[in-house]
This record gives structure tokens, C-alpha cells and sequence, in this order.
């Protein structure tokens, strides 16, 4: 068996800040050469939050979307809504019901 090869572009951010904190928040491209998922696009998102102290807090969805217009639809929600890496588990359950 090879080595599993996996390569991520990030293909959108954004940056907000508010009362202080900085969000950023990124879409991140995943192909990879297992079998199950052979070069089909995956898409995770990534939310990075920095308080007015430097506390860093970091979550991030493993690969939920197959479909970039879907990921796209998402990812904008979390910014746009000021999502925080603590309730991204939370929102995506919503999301996914």
C-alpha cells in the first residue's frame, strides 16, 4: 500500500474584527489519493479567534462538504454571523439536521 497523500489549498478567507477580537476564518480545499476519496475536492473550514489579550482559540470542520457551492453557502454564514471556534460544532449540527 502507498503513503496517503493529502494536499490543502485554502481558497477563501476573511477577517473580521469586533469589540476587540480577531476572526478569521478560512476555506480550506482537501484532495487526496485514498481510495475512497480519490482527487474528489473536500472542504473544511477554519475559525481562528484572537481576544484584545492574544488568547488564541482555533476549531475546524474535518472535511464535511463534497460540494464547493454548499461549502461556499457555509462558510460565508460563520463570517457573516461572527461564528466563534467554540459554537462551529454546535452551528454545523444545525446545519447538518
Amino acid at each position: 500500500m502507498g503513503k496517503t497523500v493529502v494536499t490543502e489549498t485554502v481558497i477563501k478567507t476573511e477577517t473580521r474584527m469586533e469589540d476587540g477580537a480577531k476572526y478569521e476564518y478560512s476555506l480550506v480545499m482537501s484532495e487526496s489519493n485514498k481510495v475512497a476519496s480519490y482527487r474528489l475536492p473536500l472542504y473544511s473550514i477554519e475559525i481562528k479567534m484572537t481576544d484584545s489579550e492574544g488568547n488564541v482559540t482555533e476549531a475546524r470542520t474535518k472535511e464535511i462538504f463534497a460540494d464547493v457551492g454548499k461549502a461556499i453557502s457555509f462558510f460565508r454564514k460563520l463570517s457573516e454571523n461572527l461564528a466563534t471556534p467554540l459554537n462551529l460544532l454546535y452551528i454545523l449540527e444545525d446545519e447538518m439536521a
